[in-house]
């Protein structure tokens, strides 16, 4: 196989093509005007470019509120090199998006191209800090190392915490309901001034309260029913592990019901984003408390020292952002020391390894593009998207990273 060109992170951000942001302003604010935003700003007023603006991630709608709340201002936003791939580097770059490829602990060039954004061109800089869409309908993890980031660039700090994309696309099954209402908070958390005086603690601990939420609890408080006769499709790849007998990877999820294939137990997956156990207790009807269950017994495994996963999988590599090239079979394996690929890619042997300590978060993707649940992990120059042979267990994966890391890093900030 010939050597593969490499995507240019130096690539500086433009300002932003006006005719391809028009396209992108109709677009976005026609979808958010049929799903009622309602867009609230508090400490805005007199605020203008530069400025860092911290979004919090649920699903595609994030974009289109972001773009309604800054119309008409263009801005640049950080985007992962697979929207690149998706949407093509001209229109990426054209409306002035920043590539970058996912959970690299020292970015360098992105740094440089965040710095560029609001030292050179002035402009709003946009960033989703918890780096994916939201698994369960909370708030993801967000890096100390985004409050250090807030403190290097030096120029006011503003949040946009967004309620109900995720109800309106989940991404467990990627289905989108466009009767479901957004709203969202956008304000100013600190000034340039204010940056300057606070301590990266201080910082960190505005920006975790600032892009808290819990999607299920907006869709109970405002009512909001998903009728789809097959609305708990996917469920089961983010609800793993049976509460009543404990198994993982036994779940089956068709029509409204969630089901373990073990022990038989049942549960409806409610119109209102609740579960209903069909026979005996109801161990836990809000979604995210199951998970935080899940989480827990992750925990509990990696202080034990007994985690470890391993599986063949079917590789993939994105170098860059023109496409995505089939590598054929290989074998991962994840412990406590780290998360090791082995593979042949461009036509030679090739082992990689991550360090724990190192990476604190693993993307993950439910049935990408319809060819099935996949693993996104990258070094500088390469990006792998890994499909596993067992199925469901991507989500026990992302936790066990972040629950790795915690334990490694020892570092009570970590939330």
């Amino acid at each position: 196989m010939k050597d593969v060109k490499k995507y240019d992170f130096t690539k500086k951000p433009s300002k932003g093509n006006v005719l391809l942001y028009s396209l992108a302003w109709m677009v976005s604010l026609s979808s958010m005007k049929y799903h009622k935003l309602d867009l609230k700003k508090e400490g805005m007023d007199g605020i203008k470019p530069p400025y860092l603006l911290l979004s919090n991630h649920q699903s595609f709608y994030d974009l289109k509120v972001l773009q309604t709340a800054l119309f008409p201002r263009r801005a640049n936003y950080v985007a992962a090199i697979d929207a690149f791939a998706l949407h093509g580097d001209a229109i990426m770059h054209g409306i002035g998006c920043i590539a970058k490829r996912k959970f690299l602990p020292m970015d360098l060039a992105l740094i440089k191209n965040m710095r560029y954004s609001v030292d050179k061109l002035k402009k709003i800089c946009v960033m989703y800090p918890e780096a994916r869409f939201s698994l369960d309908g909370k708030r993801s993890y967000i890096p100390f190392s985004t409050a250090k980031l807030v403190k290097l660039l030096k120029v006011p700090l503003v949040t946009l915490n967004m309620h109900g994309c995720y109800t309106a696309n989940p991404q467990f099954s990627q289905k989108k309901y466009k009767h479901v209402p957004i709203k969202a908070e956008m304000k100013l958390l600190a000034s340039a001034e204010q940056v300057e005086k606070m301590s990266a603690e201080e910082i960190y601990a505005l920006i975790v309260e600032a892009l808290s939420y819990d999607d299920y609890d907006y869709q109970k408080e405002n009512n909001i029913k998903i009728t789809d006769q097959n609305r708990a499709k996917g469920l089961n790849s983010l609800l793993y592990q049976c509460p009543h007998c404990y198994t993982e990877y036994s779940m089956e999820a068709s029509g409204t019901t969630l089901r373990c294939d073990h022990c038989g137990k049942a549960y409806e997956y409610t119109e209102l984003g609740e579960l209903r156990a069909l026979d005996g207790e109801t161990e836990f009807s809000h979604i995210p408390d199951w998970f935080d269950w899940q989480r827990e017994n992750v925990a509990r495994e990696v202080a034990s020292g007994k985690y470890r996963f391993e599986d063949e999988v079917e590789v993939w590599t994105l170098p860059s952002s023109k496409k995505f090239i089939k590598q054929g079979k290989g074998k991962i394996v994840h412990t406590l020391d780290g998360f090791r690929l082995t593979c042949n890619a461009y036509d030679k042997p090739t082992e990689e390894f991550w360090r724990s300590e190192d990476t604190y978060g693993l993307h993950i993707e439910y049935n990408f593009r319809g060819k099935g649940d996949v693993i996104d992990i990258s070094k500088m120059n390469e990006s792998y998207w890994l499909y596993p042979t067992k199925k469901c267990v991507i989500t026990k994966l992302s936790i066990a990273f972040e629950e790795i890391f915690k334990a490694k890093s020892k570092n009570d900030l970590l939330r």
